[in-house]
């Protein structure tokens, strides 16, 4: 990342302590009701704080505990996985393809989605008298953003500044240890066989850059099939392998060591291939900062060897 870059990432945290205004961002005023802009465009205003509350996203799921809205959560999707307490959530569908009646049937105050849910299920529940909100997260600070509105949406204003000013502490940390280190190319592989990677515009990429790298597949956006040519081409000297939970990781990493198109790439000759969780790398949510730290820890280290 450059420094211009991470100064602007570095100035977006600091307005989001303070109180950043904007489409993404919580408003300054204290009481309810509370109106904000969603990233539909659409004006969203909860009238008193929310009881009830349902995730439409895990990424938002995870921003609702981590603001301690633990009793306040009434429903999930199938994939709000984290934490444990999620999954004993009552479940309202998938991401794509929630239930509007089993959204309804648990009485929300609040809905919390994203723009990728079904314009549909949201305009149904809006047109059901329920405030309902979707963001769109696309970079670290849009996270921050994020978790600022909905502490804003929720009365939990105070604990969303100080999630969000401890995040932006431990970002500093690592851009502090990776200053000045050499940039090494990472490549961040999703599937193997056929080989899916992550581009430029993701939040894979924007970590990597945190981390104190440099994505070999920065030249193509988002998530997209590579040829195993073009990957040996590049020669990345560092590969990171997304895992999902219930997965075998020891034997990805060792099927990957095996391929016998992949035996000469430089990463896998100087065992620089790691493996790190999907979700940590994926989700719009706080645990985006620990996926930078696990991976800024792999390409770096020396930085990070406890003194």
């Amino acid at each position: 990342m450059s420094i211009h870059a991470r100064a602007a990432l570095l100035a977006a945290l600091g307005l989001v302590v303070c109180g950043a205004t904007g489409a993404l961002a919580a408003p300054r005023r204290a009481a309810f009701p509370v109106t904000v802009r969603d990233a539909l465009g659409r004006r969203v205003t909860v009238r008193a704080a929310p009881e009830r509350i349902v995730s439409l996203a895990p990424a938002m799921t995870e921003i609702l505990f981590a603001l301690g809205l633990d009793k306040q959560i009434v429903g999930v999707t199938e994939y709000c996985n984290y934490p444990a307490a999620a999954r004993s959530k009552v479940k309202i569908g998938g991401i794509v393809n929630p239930s509007v009646e089993r959204i309804l049937a648990q009485r929300p105050q609040l809905v919390l989605g994203m723009r990728l849910n079904p314009k549909p299920v949201l305009s149904a529940l809006v047109k059901a008298g329920v405030a309902t909100y979707a963001a769109e997260p696309r970079s670290v600070a849009d996270v921050m953003r994020a978790i600022a509105t909905v502490g804003a949406l929720t009365d939990r204003r105070a604990a969303a500044a100080k999630l969000v000013k401890g995040l932006g502490s431990r970002l500093r940390a690592v851009e502090s240890k990776v200053r000045g280190l050499p940039r090494p190319t990472v490549m961040m592989v999703y599937s193997d066989a056929p080989l899916w990677v992550a581009g430029a515009d993701t939040f894979p990429d924007e970590a990597i850059r945190l981390a104190g790298g440099r994505n070999a597949a920065g030249d193509i956006k988002g998530y997209k099939q590579y040829d195993v040519e073009m990957l040996l081409a590049r020669d990345p000297a560092v590969i990171v392998l997304t895992s999902m939970e219930g997965g075998n990781d020891a034997a990805r990493l060792a099927a990957f060591a095996r391929r016998p198109s992949l035996r000469n790439l430089s990463a896998v000759k100087r065992g620089r291939v790691f493996l790190v969780n999907a979700d940590l790398v994926d989700r719009a949510g706080p645990r985006i900062v620990e996926g930078v730290e696990q991976i800024a820890a792999r390409l770096h280290p020396e930085a990070f060897r406890s003194r």
